[in-house]
């Protein structure tokens, strides 16, 4: 069997969680939305990534068993990288394209999957594998005539915020599936659990992975997933839903978050309904405000449009690479670039973009260079034993040389 994970004309909203991953490597409940579709389908399968030319290289580092950019020969069934696919979902839609060959699935006009035959494979490969960044669109749909089925029950992915919101309901769905049966509690291989440790199962499983460290008078109250090789500190308090990504460090207070791998939160301070890339660093007192005075619902600025979560609660957004001084404040909404730089006294402000330094106390914020910002990272991953690639230095550097053409 053939899939493809298209990224389609839409991924720009998203900005900056994207920036450096494939739409589909974003995170909500315990992984991301593209293990959701290749631990549904057969090992054999064949996987092929659809992406933005600048990051091809890189993903193909990443993943070396699949095709990126390639299009297979013969049938292929293409599944667009927003969204947040249930294992029974997929099913049907292969159920589905059994029986109805070169067909899609709509919903609102936008796509959520659809099915190729060999030939039309053929023919599409010309236009999607063109020179330019070619994203998926509406009028592929249209220009290969497939038959439209309109669908209503899908959860894309339009904006940063709906990872938190939908995060709950998934991270309860993939600890249930995980987790089979009655157990509520996972501890990994060898794990070093401290002295009075609470793990809180009434409201959902916990999950830790294997080789994590949770230190003495720790709470946690489930869901909660946290991967392989995590420090969790002394006294800390986790109220799920929560994520947190492999070989991450964190203390404090931290409620409905997802944190990538190679997050430092290691110190006291208070995150909630929030969202960090990896190789963020977050220090000593940084706080999020996720909630209002006026308990009013948040608002977004994407692509020069307010958008409306219609949800009172929302964090910070933290793009890759970015840092945080002492006692950083972070007003509800706060959308943050990647290898940016916050410092000074007061709240920054809610829009900081890519390659910045940000400084609260003067109101001002300069460019970072790029050359500086490349070296930081670079000290950042050796100090995990992680080597910065070529190809990931020139997708850092593609960013920065275009960022009037990205919106954060």
């Amino acid at each position: 069997m053939n899939i493809c994970i298209f990224e389609d004309l839409f991924i720009s909203r998203l900005a900056p969680l994207n920036y450096f991953r494939h739409t589909s490597k974003l995170i909500c409940g315990a992984d991301t939305l593209q293990e959701k579709i290749t631990n549904f389908f057969p090992a054999k399968t064949t996987l092929t990534l659809h992406s933005r030319k600048y990051m091809a290289a890189y993903l193909a580092e990443k993943f070396p068993k699949a095709r990126i950019n390639d299009l297979p020969e013969g049938d292929c069934i293409f599944l667009n990288s927003r969204v947040l696919f249930k294992a029974e979902e997929l099913k049907e839609i292969t159920k589905l394209f059994k029986k109805e060959k070169n067909a899609a699935l709509l919903q609102d006009k936008m796509i959520i999957a659809f099915y190729l035959s060999g030939d039309k494979v053929l023919q599409y490969k010309e236009v999607i594998n063109a020179e330019d960044d070619n994203l998926v669109s509406y009028a592929d749909i249209e220009w290969l005539g497939l038959k439209i089925n309109e669908v209503n029950s899908y959860r894309l992915i339009n904006y940063p915020s709906d990872l938190i919101l939908y995060n709950e309901e998934q991270l309860q769905y993939d600890l249930n599936l995980e987790m089979k049966g009655k157990k509520k509690l996972h501890i990994g291989k060898k794990c070093s659990i401290g002295k009075n440790v609470v793990f809180d199962t009434s409201a959902g499983r916990i999950y830790i992975n294997d080789n994590t460290t949770i230190e003495p008078f720790t709470y946690i109250k489930g869901p909660v997933y946290i991967g392989e090789n995590c420090t969790v500190r002394s006294g800390s308090q986790i109220y799920g839903p929560v994520r947190i990504g492999g070989s991450s460090k964190v203390s404090g207070e931290i409620t409905c978050s997802i944190l990538h791998w190679y997050v430092n939160k290691q110190h006291y301070g208070f995150l909630g309904h929030s969202y960090l890339c990896e190789w963020v660093n977050l220090g000593a007192g940084t706080t999020t405000s996720n909630l209002k005075n006026n308990y009013s619902k948040i608002v977004l600025n994407i692509d020069d449009q307010k958008i409306n979560t219609n949800s009172i609660f929302l964090g910070s957004i933290v793009g890759d690479h970015t840092k945080m001084g002492i006692h950083t404040m972070l007003n509800t909404g706060t959308m943050i670039g990647v290898s940016s730089n916050l410092y000074g006294a007061g709240y920054h402000k809610k829009k900081i973009p890519s390659y910045s330094w940000d400084d609260a106390t003067n109101n001002e914020n300069i460019a970072y260079e790029i050359e500086k910002a490349i070296s930081t990272a670079r000290t950042s991953m050796q100090r995990r034993n992680v080597e910065m690639t070529e190809a990931y230095e020139k997708m850092m550097r593609h960013v920065y040389e275009n960022m009037n053409d990205y919106p954060l």
